[in-house]
Order: structure tokens, then C-alpha cells, then sequence
């Protein structure tokens, strides 16, 4: 029967009206007939395909049913034909003997009897049509079903990958054809089991493999993935990449993994080739004295070996920038040098970088002569994506040419030159080793002293937190005391930087009155034509950084977003908190996954292109006319941030406006006075109610603890959940367990249900900056919880303690 699906009913009763009448009456009912002659010419009719058979018991008393009953016996696993069989007596044997000839020849059977009543037989017919139309969705499903395991077969036999296939039910693993082809394994010692699976793991990373499954299969993970030694069928072994997919029930219980096994060896040996290769070539070129230097010009990063960075006069550890090579070059040379440079980057030039410089050493000041040679990497697109080449030292050489030069030119003036040349040489040494000296000298001296001054300092401020508030000599006194020892502070970071050891200044900034304290400056710089607007978020975390950079980098987004907004327009600067998880980090490469705060800069301007926004950061680009702008006031935006160890984003679109959105890592710790300001009034406890605090993160857990021996409690402390559980047993009398939620053995709600199992009558306080689900879903807090969001104060803490232990 082919795969058309019709609901036309086909009917035989040769002898008399039967048929007329049956048609007619299905015809009313809405169910399409045929009518056939002949038994020769149903069957012919069965292979076109049909909803149900009517037939009278007189067209197949005598007739010849075998056509009919192999064409049903041939029918398909999921066809069961209806048959409705108009009979003088019924369906019964006792009153129809030939009923039971009927049912076993034709199997599906629906005995009517005549006469019968149009409602009755319109009944039936709606009856049968309705199995028949299950049987073919289940057609359609078994179809699918098979073409999804077609494909299957087909993408596991084409790939050299280890496909599998885990059942955790019953610890039934399928394999793919390549465990045999590509790690030789024999298909008849191949044993279908986890346990088979495990034991071919390397010895030495076997209980790591076993560990990480079960984690992620017992967990609520739903893949896993991780690297290790499989034995290949010889006996060797070979390094795999193997990950899989859990699928689970609705309940979260995992019942199968389906996954892949893909082999390193060939990878790893490449690798480990290259690594030989340019360990080789490093060794080459150091013996050379030959430094290679590269410039990804995408993510503006220089990369110099110590070697190139000795010929600029900077020490081998110190971070360089493109900066560092412009300003290094004797300013006779800079322009030729850039010239090359440029030339060299442009995708339409694309010429060989081959020049001959002068630099002045950044850190000695020596002048120095360069040979270096280059070319730029671009990509299908043309543009340029990295330039790379090599530096080669020929200061010695350039001075024995020009000495020879010298030599056959004068002679004899040459001497005398020679003489006050190494005479100004000696001295300018001296007086480098001098500066150098002194460098070094007050350099030690303020470190020294910025140790002494730090006992000093941190010894006043414990002091003034404990002087009674209405002794108003004493705190005159300390305040004094501070102030003389944050003047000196200030005089050490002067010799600092003098020594070239205090290139940043950071310090705790509140984000929100930083930007506060800015506003009439941002209001002269921005000139009446913009309106300025600023969104200051309740509760924004603090940072650690340079205030005067912080401010002149958000001075010159302000004044960038000012001259975009020819017309006037709309400045709006906005404070936030922000979290960067793992999926960020990894598609945001260099920024670790982390708290920020955020601020961002909008302006209702011209908006940039994509390929503006690209080149945005790269130093000296700029989009302004001539005279207007140097370029570098982004790319130094772009290098303090990311010196602070932040990042920063650009999101614009033409004619839309731009938002530049600088995240700096948040500041973990509690500003001076935080405690001293909320003891008075404070909800207290005493010694007879113990607090265990649990944390992983020590300086969160030091001030726990700290503040809440000050509001009068007795505290235990435990750096992770293990440890907790062993305090709880050794200590009966703790009343309160106050834990992180988010650590690294055991998180803090299965803490916290394993201590109130042995502990019934233990109160629970919870405290995350992140829940992840663990007691907060769709966004409210589970029933029963009580939790303590991170960031919180002294008074915050000090009342939900309150709160959790006073609850009935």
C-alpha cells in the first residue's frame, strides 16, 4: 500500500441495493465511497490505499480470498486494515459460523448486521476511519523515528570520533564503529559497560575521569567534558578530548549520556614538535643576538623579547605598549620610522618594513642604532591584523662606521674628538649611575618609611574606633596624628614616584561621589549646549583606583561625547553593579569572570560604524579633522582601565549615539569607621549564643567574624563546608550557623540541610552577592530561607542576625 493516507470508504456487495444504500447513507454523513464489482477489483483497489472495506457476507462466502489475505498478510507493521462485514446473523459463531473463518482470514473485522440502522452503521464507519487514521500517525512516527537513526548511523560511521551512547539504567554503553577502527579495539572484547569504559582510562587519571562524571551525572549538570589517557587495543595509549550530554528525566535524574571521543595524540605531538621548534629558534636567535617583535595591531599588544626591549632601555619584567616604541625613537628618526611602519599595516601598500632607527633607552637613556626588518599580516578581508619582524642591535656597527669614516676623513681631529667624546661619555655614565643611585636610595627610604607610617596609621585608626565619641580632646588628638602621618604618607609617594616605583596611585573610590563630586567640572567642559544627566545606582559598590586617571578618563569620554554632539544634546553618566560569569569571560578574551562596577558614558550623538568602533582604541586614530584631537585620548582610557585590571566596551551605532561602559573590579573590604559607626545603637548579643561563620574568601570571613564578636556574640569560624560540619560535632552549643553559599567543597544550602539533619534546632543564615538558584529561584527566595545579600553593612548584619535568632 503506498503512503497516501484517504479516508474513502471501499465497498463490495455485489447482490442487490446493499451498496446503493451504504454509500448513500455515508455519503450523507460525510465520508467519501467506492463502490467495486468484483473481489479482483478491491484488492487492485486496497493497493492505492483506503480508510476501511464494506463488504456483504454473499461477496465472500464462495469467492476466493487468498489475493485478499496475502495482500493483508503483506501489510506493514504499523497497517491493521478495518473490515465491516455486513452479515444476515450477526458476528456471533453460535449464530454465524462463518464468523470465525472471517475474523482469522481478515483479522481486523467489524461484524453489522441487516438490516441495520443508518445511525448504526454511520457509527461504525466513524469507528473504523478513527483506527485508521492512529495507524498512520503511527506510520509517521515510525518513519521519523528511522530516519533519525539513519542519520545517525551514517554521521557515526562518518566521523573518526568515538560516538557512545551511556544508559544509566542499565549501565548499557553503545559505541560507534570507530572504537574499533581508531583505537583498535576488537568488537568481540568490546563489553558494553561503564565499568568496561573505565577500566581502559589510564591508571594515573582514572579516579579523576570517575570522579567528574559522577559529579556531573549526580549534580544538575548537562554535559560533561574532560581530558585524559584512553588504552588503545595494543596497549598504548592515546590523548583524548571526551565530552558528553546528560539527558534527564523531568524529575533531574540523569538516565543517558551521549557523547564523543576525540583523539589529541596527533594534536599533542604537533604541539609538543612546536614547542621544540621554538625552543630552537628562541636559542637561535638569542645566540644571534636577533630579537623577533610583533604587533597585534587588533588588540593593539606588543609583544618584545628582553632583547628588543634592551635596545630601548627598558629592564626585561616591564610591560610595554606601542607607546613605549614611538616615544623611544630619537625624534630625528620618528617620522621616517612611523612612516615605514604605516606603510607596512596599510592594506593597500602593504610594503616591507626595512628600516634603520635610533632609539633613546627609557631607562638609561643611551642612544642606541636598530636595524629591523618586517611585514604585515592581513586577512581575507584585507585588513591588517598583526605586523611582525626582527630587531637587530648595530650600534656597534654603526659606531665602527662612522669611526672609520672619521678615521679616513680627519685623523688627527678624530683623535682629539675621541678623547672628549669618551670624556662626556664617562660623565654622563656618572651622572646616570648618580640619578640611578639616588633613584634606588629614595626609593628604599619611602618603602621603609611607608612600612613604619603603616603601623602608624593603622594603629591610630584601631585607636580612634575605641575612644569614647564624647571625648572630643582625644579624637582632636588622633585626628591630628592622622593627618601629620597621611602628610608624610603623601611625602613618600612623591620619593616613590621620583623613583619611578609608583606609577598609579589607587585608591578606594565610591564610584557614585566620585562622578558627584565631577559634575561642575563636567558641566564647565560640556558648555551650555549639552544637558548633563547623571544615574547614580542605590548600593554601588566601591573600587580600587587612580581617582585623578579615573577622572580624566571620564573627563575625556565627556568631552569625546561633547564634540560628537556638534548641535548639543544629551550626556547621561551612570554608576552600576555588574556581574561578568564564565560565559562572559570566555567570550570576552583577557577578562576574568568576576564583580565590576560599572560606569558608562551616553551621549545622543553621531554615533560610530563598526569599523571605527574596531580601530577605536588603537593609538593616534582619530576621526577628527587636523589640529582637533591627537587619538590617543581613548587608547589612554583603554590602557588605565585596563591597568587597574578592568575592561571597557564600546556600544554604538551611526545616528544612534555611543555608550562607553568601563568596568573596574570590585573593592572587597570595609572603609575605616564602618564598625565604630553603628555600635552604639546596634541590636547586640551575647557570649551563650554562638555563631559558626562559614566562608571560603578570607578577608570576607575575617570581618565576619570580627563585627560580629563586636556585637557581643561568641564565634567559631570554618573556611569551607568539611570543616564546618567537624565544628558543628565538636561544638553542641552553637545556636546559629551563618554560611557562604556559593564555596568549593560543599555549597552552603547542602551545608546547611546535612547540619540541620544532625542539628534540628539550628537556625540558618545565608549570605551570597551570587545564589545561583541554590535557595532563590525565578527570583524569590525559597520558603523558609533567610538570606543576607553581599554587599552588607554592619547594621545589616546585625539586625538579621537579630531577626534569624529571635524567629519562633
Amino acid at each position: 500500500m503506498n503512503r497516501t493516507f484517504s479516508e474513502r470508504a471501499v465497498i463490495l456487495a455485489p447482490h442487490g441495493r446493499d451498496a446503493e444504500i451504504a454509500a448513500a447513507i455515508l455519503n450523507q454523513a460525510g465520508i467519501e465511497t467506492e463502490i467495486v464489482p468484483s473481489l479482483d477489483a478491491l484488492v487492485a483497489r486496497l493497493a492505492q490505499g483506503l480508510g476501511f472495506v464494506m463488504m456483504t457476507d454473499e461477496a465472500v462466502k464462495a469467492a476466493d480470498l487468498r489475493p485478499l489475505v496475502e495482500l493483508i498478510a503483506a501489510q506493514q507493521e504499523w497497517s491493521d486494515l478495518p473490515f465491516v462485514l455486513l452479515t444476515q446473523r450477526g458476528g456471533g459463531v453460535e449464530r454465524n459460523p462463518a464468523a470465525g473463518r472471517h475474523l482469522e482470514l481478515l483479522g481486523n473485522v467489524t461484524f453489522l448486521e441487516r438490516p441495520f440502522h443508518p445511525t448504526t452503521l454511520v457509527s461504525v464507519a466513524t469507528a473504523a476511519l478513527r483506527a485508521r487514521r492512529r495507524q498512520y500517525e503511527a506510520r509517521t512516527r515510525l518513519e521519523d523515528i528511522r530516519a533519525v537513526e539513519e542519520r545517525y548511523r551514517l554521521a557515526s560511521k562518518a566521523t573518526n570520533d568515538a560516538i557512545w551512547d551511556w544508559d544509566f539504567v542499565t549501565d548499557y554503553v553503545t559505541w560507534n564503529d570507530a572504537l574499533s577502527i581508531a583505537y583498535g579495539h576488537p568488537a568481540d572484547q568490546i563489553e558494553n559497560s561503564g565499568e568496561w569504559w573505565i577500566a581502559q582510562i589510564h591508571p594515573d587519571d582514572r579516579d579523576e575521569v570517575d570522579r567528574t562524571i559522577h559529579a556531573a551525572i549526580d549534580g544538575s549538570s548537562d554535559s560533561w567534558s574532560g581530558e585524559y589517557r584512553f588504552r588503545r587495543g595494543d596497549g598504548s595509549y592515546a590523548h583524548v578530548f571526551d565530552r558528553g550530554h546528560i539527558i534527564r528525566d523531568a524529575q533531574g535524574r540523569a538516565l543517558r549520556m551521549i557523547g564523543a571521543m576525540l583523539d589529541l595524540s596527533e594534536r599533542m605531538r604537533v604541539r609538543a614538535e612546536l614547542a621544540i621548534s621554538e625552543e630552537r629558534l628562541r636559542l637561535a636567535t638569542d645566540a644571534a643576538e636577533v630579537g623577533f617583535w610583533d604587533v597585534d595591531v587588533v588588540n593593539d599588544v606588543l609583544i618584545w623579547p628582553p632583547i628588543v626591549k634592551g635596545v630601548f632601555g627598558i629592564s626585561p619584567d616591564v610591560e610595554v605598549s606601542m607607546q613605549d616604541f614611538y616615544e623611544g625613537l630619537h625624534p630625528d628618526d620618528r617620522a621616517h620610522t612611523t612612516e615605514a611602519y604605516l606603510a607596512a599595516a596599510d592594506p593597500n601598500v602593504r610594503a616591507i618594513y626595512d628600516v634603520e632607527y635610533r632609539t633613546i633607552g627609557k631607562e638609561d637613556g643611551l642612544v642606541r642604532w636598530v636595524a629591523a626588518k618586517g611585514r604585515g599580516v592581513f586577512d581575507e578581508a584585507g585588513r591588517c591584523l598583526r605586523v611582525v619582524g626582527t630587531a637587530i642591535d648595530v650600534t656597534a656597527r654603526k659606531r665602527a662606521e662612522a669611526e672609520l669614516r672619521e678615521l679616513n676623513e680627519h685623523l688627527e681631529r678624530r683623535v682629539t674628538e675621541e678623547v672628549a667624546v669618551r670624556e662626556q661619555a664617562q660623565a654622563a655614565l656618572r651622572q646616570a649611575q648618580k640619578m640611578e643611585a639616588v633613584g634606588q636610595l629614595t626609593g628604599g627610604i619611602a618603602h621603609d618609611f611607608n612600612n613604619m607610617l603603616a603601623v602608624v596609621i593603622g594603629s591610630l585608626d584601631l585607636l580612634s574606633r575605641r575612644v569614647m565619641a564624647d571625648d572630643e580632646r582625644a579624637k582632636r588628638y588622633i585626628d591630628a596624628a592622622i593627618d601629620g602621618a597621611q602628610r608624610a604618607a603623601t611625602l613618600t609617594h612623591r620619593l616613590l614616584a621620583f623613583s619611578r616605583q609608583q606609577p598609579l596611585n589607587p585608591e578606594v573610590l565610591d564610584p557614585n561621589k566620585l562622578v558627584s563630586g565631577m559634575s561642575e567640572l563636567l558641566l564647565h567642559s560640556l558648555g551650555g549646549d549639552v544637558r548633563l544627566e547623571t544615574v547614580l545606582a542605590a548600593g554601588v559598590w566601591r573600587t580600587h583606583a587612580d581617582r585623578n586617571q579615573l577622572e580624566n578618563a571620564i573627563v575625556n569620554l565627556a568631552v569625546n561625547a561633547r564634540d560628537a554632539m556638534p548641535d548639543g544634546g544629551h550626556l547621561t553618566i551612570e554608576t552600576q553593579n555588574t556581574h561578568a560569569d564564565d560565559r562572559y569571560a570566555a567570550e570576552n578574551f583577557g577578562v576574568p569572570a568576576g564583580q565590576y562596577v560599572m560606569i558608562a558614558v551616553t551621549d545622543t550623538g553621531t554615533g560610530m560604524p563598526d569599523d571605527v568602533i574596531a580601530k577605536a582604541f588603537d593609538p593616534f586614530f582619530t576621526t577628527k579633522a587636523v589640529g582637533k584631537g591627537t587619538g590617543l585620548g581613548l587608547s589612554q582610557v583603554y590602557g588605565f582601565v585596563r591597568q587597574s585590571g578592568g575592561h571597557i566596551k564600546i556600544y554604538s551605532e551611526p545616528g544612534e549615539g555611543t555608550t562607553i561602559k568601563i568596568y573596574l573590579p570590585r573593592f572587597y573590604g570595609e572603609a575605616a569607621g564602618e564598625i565604630e559607626q553603628v555600635r552604639a545603637d546596634l541590636p547586640r548579643g551575647d557570649e551563650q549564643e554562638v555563631i559558626l561563620v562559614v566562608e571560603d574568601e578570607a578577608a570576607v570571613r575575617r570581618f565576619s567574624v570580627d563585627a560580629l564578636v563586636e556585637l557581643g556574640y561568641r564565634v567559631l569560624e570554618a573556611d569551607g563546608g568539611h570543616a564546618a560540619l567537624r565544628v558543628l560535632d565538636e561544638h553542641p552549643e552553637i545556636t546559629l550557623l551563618f554560611t557562604d553559599i556559593i564555596m568549593p567543597d560543599i555549597n552552603g544550602r547542602k551545608l546547611a540541610d546535612e547540619a540541620c539533619r544532625r542539628r534540628p534546632d539550628l537556625k540558618v543564615l545565608y549570605t551570597s552577592g551570587y545564589t545561583r538558584n541554590a535557595v532563590v529561584h525565578n527570583g524569590v527566595v525559597d520558603p523558609g530561607v533567610e538570606l543576607l545579600g553581599k554587599p552588607f553593612t554592619v547594621e545589616q548584619l546585625a539586625a538579621k542576625i537579630r531577626a534569624v535568632l529571635e524567629k519562633a
